[in-house]
């Protein structure tokens, strides 16, 4: 019985069969690391807390002068963020980067907002300024919006209202301490009875 070909076989009678080349045997095992992969490592390990803030600007984080942040973690009550835009929570601790690197800000954030955890301050304000003569604009700006998006312990940051430092200033909202945690369940235990 002649089978009938197909379209495909007939246009594929006239191609020569590729000739398989030997398989490469490779060596079974890790591979040493790349000078790279080492670098990375080590920053990885010396970095002071699980928490990493990149002490460099994502050009894609970068914002204008004029910019106003507003940015919530999911879970965090809208309420929170229209609260702080109307400046209604007191800043506990407040510091100014005017003037600093992005490297010099990076350490100072880092442990500003750990002090601030450690004294149990929910709400902190950064100052940071416009940055309308910085190369690129707003510069120290894009990088405060960039690394506190990052930070875990930043539940929500908005723009401050113009009393307060309007758009050269950003308020925050921090995770609660385990002591006001603590003294929430006690509160709440005492209304029960």
């Amino acid at each position: 019985m002649k089978r009938n070909l197909s379209e495909f076989e007939r246009e594929m009678s006239d191609v020569d069969k590729l000739e398989s080349t030997p398989r490469i045997d490779r060596p079974i095992g890790p591979k040493e690391p790349t000078p790279k992969q080492l670098a990375a490592q080590e920053h990885a390990i010396s970095e002071p807390s699980p928490n990493y803030l990149r002490d460099f600007l994502d050009e894609s984080s970068l914002v204008m002068p004029e910019h106003e942040f507003q940015w919530r973690r999911d879970g965090t009550q809208a309420a929170v963020l229209d609260h702080m835009k109307a400046g209604q929570y007191t800043s506990g601790d407040v510091i100014d980067l005017h003037h600093k690197s992005i490297n010099e800000a990076h350490v100072l954030i880092w442990s500003f907002l750990s002090e601030a955890l450690a004294n149990g301050h929910r709400n902190v304000k950064i100052i940071h300024g416009k940055g309308v003569r910085s190369r690129p604009p707003a510069q120290l700006k894009s990088y405060v919006g960039q690394v506190l998006k990052e930070h875990e312990d930043v539940f929500a940051f908005c723009t401050a209202p113009s009393w307060l430092g309007g758009v050269g200033a950003t308020l925050i909202w921090l995770r609660k301490s385990e002591r006001e945690k603590e003294a929430t369940r006690e509160r709440i235990q005492s209304k029960r009875g």
